[in-house]
């Protein structure tokens, strides 16, 4: 590889990872072609970046960065995920460690949130939190149900009327209709 294209890599690489607020380093060797394109096409659908890394170049371009945490990290075959959107990063992490779980060959070297190191039990914690979606789901109900509640006890007066006036009624009507049967026998 020619010094310009390493020189393009390390910047677009430094440019990525400066916005990026979690990334995680995995260890693919032994994977096959086609369990590295199903890993890729699983986080690329997530809006999640895979890249296998080259450890020098990796390097130069984490200086300055957030990612610098996991530098040491860096030796032997690599390649790491990163997104910049942290509503991402539970789903990053739930697709590594499935994948990881059905592909001994897919380690998990560590990784980074928001300038920290996170370890691969903590990569299995965060991948077992609830999506933004539901957690969303769980507040609006939680949310509603005062105001259901309320809305209930508002409506239970009239109901109850309601249900007084109809057993009236039905009294009402059992007691006419012996009468009327009497009268025409």
């Amino acid at each position: 590889m020619k010094r310009e294209e390493k020189e393009r890599q390390v910047a677009w690489l430094h440019e990525e990872l400066k916005t990026a607020k979690a990334l995680f380093l995995t260890d693919f060797q032994g994977l096959s072609v086609s369990e590295m394109n199903a890993l890729r096409s699983e986080l690329r659908n997530r809006g999640i970046k895979f890249k296998v890394l080259k450890n020098t170049l990796a390097r130069l371009a984490y200086k300055d960065t957030e990612v610098s945490v996991v530098g040491p990290d860096l030796a032997g075959p690599r390649a790491a995920a990163w997104t910049d959107n942290e509503d991402t990063v539970p789903v990053m992490a739930k697709v590594l460690t499935d994948f990881a779980k059905t592909h001994q060959n897919l380690g998990l070297i560590r990784g980074m949130l928001k300038g920290k190191t996170v370890d691969p039990s903590e990569m299995e914690m965060l991948s077992k939190l609830p999506s933004r979606e539901e957690l969303l789901g769980r507040l609006l109900g939680q949310m509603m149900a005062p105001v259901s509640a309320f809305v209930n006890v508002l409506a239970a007066v009239p109901r109850s009327f309601l249900y007084v006036l109809k057993a009236i009624e039905e009294q009402k009507s059992t007691s006419a209709q012996p009468e009327a049967v009497l009268s025409d026998g």
